[in-house]
C-alpha cells in the first residue's frame, strides 16, 4: 500500500496482523501488526487503522528488543501497588483484586462480570448510531435519542425525505442492537 505524506509517498506492507485491541468510532481500530515501511526490515507496529486498511493514523514501530523492554515496563507499571493498595501509574481507584495477577493465567476472579463479546454483524448498526463498537444499551439509547433529535423531519423540512430515511435507519439500528443485548447479555 502507498500513502502520501508531506515527505512524499510512503510504502507499507503488512506482513502479519496480530490483533485489534481497541475499536474506535468511524471504522477505526487500534491494531498491532508486523509491518515493513519503505522496504525496511519489518517492525511491530501499533497504530490506528481504518478497518479497510486504506488509511492509518500516527503510531509507533518498534523492534522485538524494544517490544520486550516495553512489555517489562508495562508489567512493572501494572503490577505495582501504592501503600493504599490501589494501582499506581494510571490514576484509577480500581482495586487490584479485579485484575489478573502475573502468572495467574486462566484464573478468574469470582466477582468479575462476564465479558460480553458483541458480534461483528452489529458493527454497521453501531456505525449508524455513531457509537464505539460494543457500547452498551444505555449508550445506545442516549445516542439514538440525540440522533433522532438531530435528524427529525420537523427539524429538517428542506430535506424531509432524507430525514425520514435517516430516522428509520437510526431506529432500526437501535432495535437490532437492543434485541441482541436483551437476548445475549443476561
Amino acid at each position: 500500500m502507498a500513502y502520501n505524506s508531506e515527505d512524499g509517498e510512503i510504502e507499507c506492507e503488512i506482513l502479519a496482523s496480530y490483533g485489534i485491541f481497541s475499536h474506535g468510532n468511524r471504522n477505526w481500530n487500534k491494531e498491532i501488526n508486523l509491518i515493513s515501511w519503505n522496504g525496511m526490515p519489518a517492525k511491530l507496529d501499533i497504530r490506528n487503522w481504518q478497518r479497510d486498511h486504506q488509511k492509518c493514523g500516527k503510531g509507533i514501530a518498534i523492534t522485538r528488543d524494544e517490544a520486550e523492554g516495553l512489555l517489562k515496563l508495562l508489567n512493572t507499571i501494572l503490577s505495582e501497588k501504592s501503600a493504599s493498595g490501589k494501582s499506581s501509574g494510571d490514576g484509577s481507584s480500581r482495586d487490584s483484586s479485579s485484575r489478573r495477577k502475573p502468572g495467574a493465567a486462566g484464573t478468574e476472579n469470582k466477582t468479575r462480570k462476564k465479558k460480553i463479546i458483541v458480534p461483528q454483524n452489529l458493527e454497521q448498526f453501531y456505525d449508524e448510531l455513531e457509537l464505539l463498537f460494543g457500547s452498551g444499551p444505555d449508550e445506545c439509547k442516549s445516542a439514538r435519542n440525540t440522533l433522532l433529535k438531530k435528524y427529525h423531519p420537523d427539524k429538517n423540512p428542506v430535506n424531509a425525505g432524507f430525514a425520514n430515511r435517516k430516522t428509520i435507519k437510526i431506529k432500526e439500528a437501535y432495535d437490532r442492537i437492543i434485541a441482541w443485548w436483551n437476548e445475549n447479555a443476561r
